[in-house]
C-alpha cells in the first residue's frame, strides 16, 4: 500500500510540472499591478473643553475639512465638551482608552495627572514611541512660539502638549468701574498707586457713600494682591507655595511654606473681614452660590479682584461679554510682570496615547500655529456665512452659534494669527504678546508637583479648602477665631506631609535643572 502511494504521488508531481510548462506566460499588461488608490483622509478626533456643543458644528467641520484635506490628508471631528462635564466625560474616556487624537489640557486642568497616568504621548522624545514628533512635524511651532512656552510646559525636559501662544504673563490685580471712579475722583494716577489693601480702603468708603445700594468690593475670595506663585501645586495657592515677588535685587525667596501662616495673610484676612462688616462686600459672597458676574455686568460694583492679561485686555473682554453698553472698566495691576509654570501651560493641546495617527495629529496642531485661515475658522466658524471682514480687517459676527460654543481664541494655536472682532482693539492680540516681553521668569518656571505619593492627603486637604477657604477670603467669618481652626483642619488632613513632599520634589528639581 505504501509503495502504491509513493507511485501515485510521483505521477501527480510530474503532471503538475507538465501543466505548468504548457501554461502560457502572462502578458506584460496582466503582470502589472493595478494602480494603488490614494488612501482616504485620516480621521482625527479633536476634544475641546467649551461652553456647549453647537448646531453649527457639522457646517464648521465641513469647511475645516475641505481646507485641511489637501494640506495634510485629514478630516476632523470636533467634540466640544462642556466645562462641567470635562473630567467625567473627556478625561474618563481617555482613561478608558477612547480614541482621541488632539486633546485640550492645561496645568490648572489635569495636565500632570494625565502625564503621570501615561495618557499623553511624548512629543519631543527621540526615544519615545513616536520619536520626536515636534522636530519632524512641528517646525512651524518651534519657529514661531516663544521658547518659554515649551520650556515652561515641559516635564523633565519632555513636552507632552503644545501651549497656545497667548498672554504669557498673567498679572493679578483688579478691574474697576470707571464711571464710579470718575464720580469719586479716583484717577488713573490713583489706580497706579494702589499696591496694598490699605491703598484701597478710602476709595471703597467713598464708593459706598456715593452708592449705598451697591457692594463696592465684588469678590468670590480671589486675592488681587497675589503674593505667591499661582498654580504652584494642585492644592490651594494659600496652602503650600513660595513667593512670586522678586525683591529689589530681583531675587525671589524660594522657601516652600504655608502662606496661611504668614503675617501678610493674617493682616489681609483681617482687612477683608473689616470690609465685610462695613458693607463693602456682598453678604452672600462667602457662599459658593454667589456669582460675581451679575454685579459686574450690571456695573453694580466699584472694584473686583481677578487675574488680568495685560494692556487692558481683560477689561475690554469683560465689557464686551457683559452686553452692557454703559459698562466702562479699567484695570489695576497689583503685582510685577512674572512668568510662571501655570501660565506657560495655561492652555495646551496634547496628543493622547490612544491616538490612531499621532503624526497627522501633530501636523494639524502645527497648522494651528502657522495657518491663519484654519485658526480663524476654528474661532469664528464658516467664513462669509458666520462672519465677514470689515474694511479695517476686524471681524463682524453674523452668526454667533459657533463662537459662543467655543471657549475663545486662548485655546487656539497662536493668537497672533487670529483676527479680532469689530468690538475689540485691532492691536489686542499683539499687545498681549508684547506685554510679556520684559516679564520676569520665576525661579520655579517649569516645576510641576507630582502628587501621586500624597493623593489621599491632597483629597482630604481639598475637602477642607472647599468647605472653609472661601468664607475666610471673603470676610464671611471672623479670621481671628476661624483662621487657626482652618489651618489646624488642613494639618489634620495631611497638609504638613504634602508640604514635605513639595519641598523634596522642588529641591530635586532645582538640582536637576541646574546641571
Amino acid at each position: 500500500m505504501k509503495k502504491m502511494f509513493v507511485v501515485l504521488s510521483s505521477l501527480l508531481i510530474v503532471a503538475s510540472m507538465v501543466l505548468a510548462a504548457c501554461t502560457p506566460a502572462p502578458t506584460t499588461a496582466s503582470a502589472t499591478a493595478a494602480p494603488t488608490a490614494k488612501p482616504g483622509p485620516v480621521m482625527l478626533d479633536y476634544y475641546q473643553e467649551g461652553n456647549q456643543d453647537s448646531t453649527s458644528r457639522a457646517a464648521v467641520e465641513a469647511a475645516v475639512n475641505a481646507y485641511i484635506e489637501p494640506l495634510i490628508n485629514a478630516n476632523i471631528t470636533i467634540h466640544i465638551i462642556p466645562w462641567g462635564d470635562w473630567t467625567g466625560k473627556a478625561v474618563t474616556g481617555l482613561q478608558a482608552g477612547q480614541k482621541a487624537d488632539i486633546f485640550f489640557t492645561a496645568d490648572w486642568n489635569g495636565y500632570m495627572q494625565e502625564v503621570t497616568e501615561g495618557l499623553l504621548t511624548p512629543l519631543n522624545d527621540p526615544k519615545g514611541p513616536n520619536g520626536n514628533l515636534l522636530e519632524k512635524y512641528g517646525q512651524g511651532i518651534t519657529k514661531s512660539i516663544n521658547p518659554a512656552y515649551l520650556s515652561g510646559s515641559a516635564v523633565n525636559g519632555v513636552n507632552y502638549a503644545i501651549p497656545t501662544q497667548k498672554e504669557l504673563s498673567v498679572p493679578w490685580g483688579f478691574v474697576y468701574n470707571a464711571t464710579i471712579a470718575d464720580e469719586i475722583g479716583f484717577t488713573d494716577a490713583d489706580a497706579a498707586a494702589v499696591k496694598t489693601p490699605a491703598d484701597l480702603e478710602p476709595w471703597l468708603a467713598k464708593a459706598k457713600a456715593k452708592h449705598p445700594d451697591i457692594y463696592p468690593y465684588n469678590t468670590d475670595g480671589t486675592v488681587g494682591f497675589m503674593q505667591w506663585v499661582h498654580g504652584f501645586t494642585n492644592a490651594s495657592d494659600y496652602a503650600v507655595n513660595m513667593s512670586a515677588i522678586p525683591d529689589a535685587s530681583g531675587k525671589v525667596d524660594e522657601t516652600i511654606m504655608i502662606p496661611l501662616e504668614t503675617p501678610w495673610m493674617a493682616s489681609y484676612l483681617d482687612t477683608v473681614r473689616s470690609w465685610y462688616t462695613k458693607g463693602y462686600i456682598n453678604p452672600d459672597a462667602g457662599l459658593t452660590t454667589y456669582d460675581t458676574s451679575a454685579a459686574l455686568n450690571a456695573g453694580k460694583l466699584f472694584i473686583e479682584p481677578m487675574p488680568l492679561k495685560g494692556n487692558g485686555a481683560k477689561a475690554s473682554e469683560l465689557m464686551i461679554a457683559s452686553g452692557n453698553p454703559n459698562l466702562k472698566l479699567k484695570e489695576i495691576y497689583a503685582m510685577p510682570k512674572v512668568i510662571n509654570t501655570s501660565d506657560a501651560g495655561g492652555s495646551m493641546l496634547a496628543i493622547p496615547t490612544s491616538s490612531a495617527d499621532p503624526v497627522t495629529a501633530m501636523k494639524f496642531i502645527n497648522l494651528m500655529h502657522t495657518d491663519s485661515t484654519l485658526v480663524n475658522m476654528l474661532l469664528f466658524g464658516v467664513p462669509d456665512k458666520m462672519w465677514t471682514v470689515d474694511p479695517d480687517g476686524r471681524v463682524k459676527i453674523t452668526d454667533d452659534s459657533w463662537i459662543s460654543a467655543m471657549p475663545g481664541g486662548w485655546v487656539l494655536g497662536d493668537i497672533t494669527l487670529q483676527k479680532v472682532s469689530n468690538k475689540e482693539d485691532p492691536k489686542k492680540n499683539q499687545l498681549l504678546i508684547d506685554y510679556a516681553k520684559d516679564a520676569f521668569p520665576e525661579p520655579s518656571l517649569g516645576f510641576r508637583f507630582v502628587q501621586s505619593s500624597v493623593n489621599a492627603e491632597m483629597t482630604a486637604v481639598q475637602a477642607v479648602v472647599d468647605g472653609s477657604q472661601r468664607a475666610l477670603l471673603t470676610g464671611y467669618v471672623d479670621p481671628k477665631t476661624e483662621l487657626p481652626k482652618f489651618i489646624q483642619a488642613l494639618k489634620d488632613a495631611g497638609l504638613e506631609k504634602i508640604l514635605a513632599e513639595v519641598q523634596k520634589q522642588y529641591a530635586a528639581w532645582k538640582t536637576a535643572s541646574s546641571k
